[in-house]
């Protein structure tokens, strides 16, 4: 398992190829997704290509100096030391013997698991993303020389980065993290017996080798873990300007999923030592049936926590992450900002086009939002034709500029694909229509601290002020005043409000 990082907030979306679905375990299934990571790597040449010509607009740039300086210092210390470890080393034959089989199993591995990682790799807005290659990379650190580690951690790199949404050089920076970690681990296995052991190709069977064995293990273990962890905890701290622990090194799901996959690895290290031959017997069959497992579970807990139509979060899923940025925000005694919107006049969009372009125009504007809006902030629709959007570190100008771009990104929104019926003809058969303009939203803002730092009370600050927008005209922004009236609505909780909406 590897953490990524992504510093910087990104808006643009890369295309991604699709391929005709095969049945599960295919030959001709394999064969199309070992095509297409191929082309897909192949393609990497024009986009590193274009990145160096342009280091001007690299997205290192945008991140504050000590940022900078911490991520290529450390792209820098990692290049030397893995210089250094490569220039000491020897690789003998059964170094080469294990690195190919290693490496078999890591290429199967990775082609097995592409599309469903790059769908959450593409869902995942948090910042951060976790797979389960350390299973082949761990075990490669303890049973490799360096050179041949590292190459494995080029050819994984690589693989991941045609499927990731991520910048060029904050990907690089991820994988000096784990290069750190390979090196690291190297070093404790040479510095301890385990070296001894690994060459030997047998068990210790005293007591006390076992126990120096498993300390190593463990020790190894627990370096590749820190490193990482470390290394990027401060580029992200240094970067959002925050160090609370959820948000440097995620939460403990998350890290309980990393030490996991490092058991695995564990594993494919013992299994590796005693006859290379049982780590594709074993491994690959545990590691694929965790993955698999990890990516399902992942991706039915996204589904029930994002809304049908939009993509967006649901009400229920909203509170909880808007509650928890609003009290950082007030921790660390910064700005919050609370949209609240409604399509104006929507049911005329449904009765002329159908609730099928009823939908359309939803997800037209969630579009909008998902384009306007940052990977910190928390978007969601909150049933019928109603969206909120929590602006973590926002000002009051800053989140007036923000809405109006908003508001006038709807408007000039030509909604596509829309069909009625055309009345007077015999088949009375739909008719394609369109683009059409004219779907416009009013919104509410509320603010924190100058409206409430509670959240129920912030909601209602913006909620009132979207009724306010839409009794004054509709299409427009509207700031709630400073001694908000009660709302035609009250949460029942902070987290939770009663009754539902449904607007003209």
């Amino acid at each position: 398992m590897t953490k990524e990082v992504d510093p910087v907030s990104e808006f643009g979306k890369h295309d991604r190829d699709a391929v005709p679905e095969r049945p599960p375990g295919s030959l001709r299934g394999f064969a199309d997704t070992v095509g297409l990571a191929s082309a897909r790597v192949w393609r990497l040449r024009g986009r590193a290509w274009n990145t160096l010509r342009h280091p001007a607009g690299w997205e290192l740039w945008r991140l504050p100096p000590a940022a900078v300086l911490w991520m290529l210092g450390t792209e820098i210390a990692v290049a030397v030391w893995a210089l250094y470890s490569g220039f000491k080393a020897t690789v003998t034959t059964t170094d080469l013997v294990r690195f190919g089989v290693i490496a078999g199993c890591t290429i199967w591995y990775l082609v097995q698991t592409q599309h469903p990682e790059e769908q959450r790799r593409a869902d995942d807005r948090r910042g951060e993303h976790i797979d389960q290659t350390a299973v082949w990379l761990g075990g490669a650190a303890v049973l490799l020389p360096p050179t041949l580690s590292l190459a494995l951690l080029l050819m994984v790199r690589v693989q991941r980065y045609s499927i990731a949404h991520k910048a060029m050089t904050t990907f690089l920076f991820t994988t000096a993290a784990h290069a750190a970690s390979i090196l690291g681990v190297h070093a404790i296995t040479r510095l301890t017996s385990l070296h001894a052991w690994l060459e030997s190709g047998t068990l210790p069977q005293r007591a006390g080798d076992i126990a120096v064995a498993a300390v190593a293990l463990v020790g190894a273990a627990l370096w590749y873990f820190a490193s990482q962890t470390l290394l990027i905890s401060i580029a992200r701290g240094l970067a959002w300007g925050g160090w609370r622990r959820q948000k440097l090194i995620g939460s403990w799901a998350d890290n309980a999923d990393f030490v996991y996959a490092l058991q695995l690895a564990a594993c494919t290290t013992i299994l590796g030592a005693v006859n290379i031959a049982l780590v594709p017997l074993v491994m690959i069959g545990v590691a694929l049936r965790s993955t698999r497992l990890s990516q399902a579970l992942a991706d039915t807990i996204a589904r029930s926590q994002r809304d049908r139509k939009t993509g967006l979060l649901t009400e229920d899923s909203f509170h909880a992450p808007a509650a928890l940025r609003l009290l950082e925000d007030q921790t660390d005694r910064r700005p919050t900002a609370f949209l609240m919107l409604d399509l104006d006049h929507f049911k005329q969009w449904n009765d002329k086009y159908g609730h099928s372009g009823g939908d359309i125009v939803l997800g037209c504007v969630s579009a909008v939002l998902r384009q306007n809006t940052r990977a910190t902030d928390v978007v969601g629709r909150w049933g019928g034709e109603e969206f909120s959007v929590l602006l973590p570190d926002t000002t009051r100008e800053e989140a007036m500029r923000i809405a109006e771009r908003i508001r006038e990104a709807v408007a000039k929104t030509a909604i596509t694909g829309l069909t009625e019926l055309a009345s007077g003809h015999a088949t009375n058969e739909p008719r394609v229509v369109g683009p059409i303009h004219g779907c416009t939203v009013s919104i509410g803002v509320g603010l924190s601290p100058e409206h409430s730092t509670d959240y129920g009370e912030l909601f209602r600050a913006a909620d009132t002020a979207m009724y306010q927008a839409k009794r004054t005209g509709r299409n427009r922004v509207v700031v709630a005043p400073s001694a908000v009236p009660p709302s035609p609505r009250v949460p029942m909780s902070p987290l939770s409000r009663a009754g539902d909406s449904r607007r003209d």
